[in-house]
């Protein structure tokens, strides 16, 4: 709602009931956890409401209090504890995910709140057109800072599309370190991305539609963080599919800046 409130000042909008619409964007609220919004784009449609892409503004939570923004996919390794389908990945917008990343990091210049990409986690994930989280983090005071609400909100309002290769990733942290520096200091992006206590539960259909899914070029492997069995494993599987896998000195080499 500070990221909703932060839109509406700064740009026309046009409110019908609990839709605000304006020359690119629209608005929309929900009266459930956003979470279990499973096919909610189905829902817009035969409100007359299609669209091309979904952005949910939220917030994020973690145990360390850090103050940050950040982006990720929606999808379920194992089992919907939090929202989608077990086993379901949704349409990710790696572009957009790059766009998000760089406007806040820009924007967020002199304050103390970091930028990350996050790992694909929770809900939902039957949606048929791409979508994306954009959130503010970790606590409440972070969740009610207007500075921060008109940050996310000033990123959605200059989203563009970039033409970056993207990648799928496996490895890492839940916040992708390695992946987001990537977005950062070469010319990709990446779609759907699995931490390394996710690697040992993915599968040949998982890795097809996480590949399918993000309209991915190649796979990158933080290396460092898996065992051999893991990426040999995962390394068959993607090169079966008919995909690469890029080691960060050949994206560097290929997609520096």
């Amino acid at each position: 709602m500070n990221i909703k409130e932060n839109l509406l000042a700064m740009c026309d909008w046009e409110c019908d009931g609990n839709i605000y619409e304006s020359d690119r964007f629209r608005i929309v609220e929900v009266d459930k956890l956003h979470i279990f919004c499973d096919h909610i784009d189905h829902e817009l449609v035969e409100r007359g409401l299609s669209t091309d892409l979904i952005i949910f503004a939220s917030k994020h939570k973690s145990d360390n209090n850090k103050r940050l923004f950040s982006a990720h996919f929606t999808g379920n390794v194992g089992d919907n504890k939090f929202g989608g389908n077990p086993h379901e990945l949704a349409p990710a917008a790696p572009q957009v995910l790059k766009s998000f990343l760089y406007s806040m990091r820009d924007l967020a210049t002199n304050t103390d709140y970091g930028v990350s990409m996050e790992s694909t986690h929770h809900g939902p994930t039957a949606l048929m057109v791409p979508s994306i989280y954009i959130e503010i983090g970790s606590t409440e005071n972070e969740w009610v800072d207007s500075g921060a609400g008109r940050i996310v909100a000033a990123a959605i309002l200059d989203l563009h599309e970039f033409d970056a290769p993207v990648a799928v990733g496996f490895g890492g942290g839940h916040y992708a370190h390695r992946q987001t520096k990537l977005i950062f200091e070469t010319t990709i992006t990446f779609g759907h991305n699995f931490p390394k206590y996710q690697l040992d539960s993915l599968d040949h259909s998982l890795i097809r539609d996480a590949m399918i899914k993000s309209d991915a070029d190649f796979a990158y492997f933080d290396r460092k963080s898996m065992n051999a069995a893991q990426r040999n494993r995962i390394r068959a599987i993607v090169e079966n599919l008919g995909y690469d896998v890029l080691r960060e000195s050949t994206i560097r080499e290929r997609f520096g800046r």
